[in-house]
């Protein structure tokens, strides 16, 4: 009887303490389960950052071609471009007459750590538009350059204000020409005695006769320039075997002044080699090829931001940039040319325009510059060039303030200069966008639903194994993060 008593006193205990063991068993399980689900999440957003929205479509809608954009462990099952209207209603994805700007990509069977699941990624550029309320800045209807948002490691090259401060003292230090100035000095009526201060006060940011780029034209007859990007196979590898590409960069500088004899006199340069501030065959790290692994083509970023030779009128016509891209890697060629604008003499804050410093460009004679301003850009292909293996973004007749210095309405279709030329090819051929993402009326036409936005808001849902072929309903989804993101 006492036996008997005891069982039912611990089966009375017991019971519910296993009811509480088993859902904490199941809290356990769950909590383990969303853990997953957000660290997958995480690692898919982290996979967007990186990409633009042309890059991220084109992976979605063929996958087989290789997917690269997202880790490739977490892509187990299928992937998928579902478009969508404003409404929620599914669309063709090549339906012009679909929502602009609104992209919907699926994702089955993300698997992480044992786990499965499904996954929705929302990439939404509508707010960033004109007509919209949902942002301050319409900044898919702006020219922008931001440096910032680009790997400055691997495959770009941001001339700064060191290497063209360099650029100066190196042609400042050339004997002949300062033999040359001096004379022209003397002959202003300087006295023999003040000719090393006035010629060094031409070096002096602090004086009124100090030379910058801006009004190079008071002492040299001819300024150009050519900037050359080589491109060639390195002996490293990426860790899927295919050999990076090395980028150098050499900016050559060619100063042209009148000797004491009246003649014409060129000074080439690339730097100082006096501080060792050279741009000669600069290196810019090892450019990762991104792989079609159905076809075997292969692309690579390249990224070059510039000052333009600005301050001169049109009767200094004589005065161009030269920009080449000898490319041997074998690899198609994404081209990103932007222009800067030398506003700021404090680079610890990039939002101070300092008035003051002679560099600076206000509005009207940034215009007017603008109007006068040549480049040429040059195309070397070992592999022979082809337009359908060419990508050219530029803010080449734009500044980067977002004003534009040509005919118009924002968000619209923008010419690019008649000064722009790549070697032995029509313009109308090639694939040619501005920063904004619009594609210049010089390139190709552009083909139905088209993805071409700049920035852009992403949110991402992992949801039960299950939920995508059910729609994605709400009850099923386990965790959502956000965020916006440029390419």
């Amino acid at each position: 009887m006492e036996l008997l008593i005891a069982v039912v006193i611990l089966a009375i205990i017991v019971i519910p303490l296993l009811n509480v063991f088993l859902s904490s068993n199941r809290l356990n399980i769950k909590s383990r389960k969303t853990l997953r689900a957000t660290t997958a999440a995480q690692d898919i957003m982290e996979g967007l950052k990186a990409y633009d929205i042309n890059e991220l479509k084109a992976q979605f809608q063929d996958p087989a071609s290789g997917f690269y954009v997202i880790d490739s462990r977490l892509i187990k099952g299928g992937v998928g471009l579902n478009g969508e209207d404003a409404s929620g209603t599914s669309v063709p994805v090549n339906d012009p007459a679909a929502v602009q700007g609104l992209y919907v990509f699926s994702m089955k069977d993300v698997s992480l750590q044992g786990s499965k699941f499904d996954a929705k990624i929302v990439v939404d550029a509508r707010g960033y538009m004109s007509g919209t309320s949902t942002h301050d800045n319409n900044f898919n209807d702006s020219a922008l350059a931001d440096a910032r948002s680009i790997d400055k490691k691997n495959g770009t090259f941001v001339e700064t204000e060191k290497y063209r401060q360099a650029i100066l003292k190196s042609v400042f230090k050339n004997s002949s020409m300062e033999i040359a100035i001096k004379a022209g000095l003397k002959a202003s009526g300087v006295a023999d005695a003040d000719l090393d201060d006035a010629y060094a006060k031409l070096q002096d940011k602090d004086e009124p006769e100090y030379i910058c780029y801006k009004n190079l034209k008071t002492l040299f007859r001819k300024v150009n320039r050519t900037i050359t990007i080589d491109l060639t196979n390195s002996a490293e590898v990426d860790e899927d075997g295919n050999p990076l590409v090395d980028m150098v960069v050499t900016e050559e500088y060619h100063f042209t002044y009148k000797d004491v004899s009246g003649t014409d006199v060129t000074v080439d340069t690339s730097g100082d080699v006096g501080t060792g501030v050279m741009v000669s065959a600069l290196p810019c790290g090892k450019v990762k090829r991104m792989v079609d692994q159905a076809t075997g083509r292969e692309k690579i970023n390249v990224n070059l931001f510039y000052y333009p030779l600005y301050g001169y009128s049109i009767s200094f016509p004589d005065k161009i940039d030269e920009i080449v891209v000898n490319n041997a890697s074998g690899a198609d060629l994404n081209l990103l040319i932007a222009k800067q604008r030398h506003e700021t003499a404090d680079p610890s804050d990039p939002n101070k325009i300092d008035l003051s410093d002679p560099e600076y460009f206000p509005d009207s004679q940034l215009m007017a510059a603008e109007q006068s301003y040549a480049a040429i850009i040059k195309i070397n292909d070992t592999y022979g060039f082809h337009p359908d293996k060419f990508t050219l973004k530029t803010n080449l007749g734009l500044n980067l303030v977002g004003q534009k210095y040509v005919s118009g309405s924002p968000g619209g279709m923008y010419e690019l200069p008649s000064q722009f030329s790549v070697e032995g090819q029509p313009l109308h051929q090639l694939n040619i966008f501005t920063l904004d993402g619009v594609r210049s009326p010089l390139g190709k036409a552009g083909t139905p639903g088209e993805a071409t936005e700049l920035i852009y808001d992403v949110e991402v849902g992992v949801y039960q194994e299950g939920a995508a072929d059910d729609g994605f309903p709400e009850e099923k989804r386990m965790v959502v993060i956000g965020g916006s993101t440029t390419n």
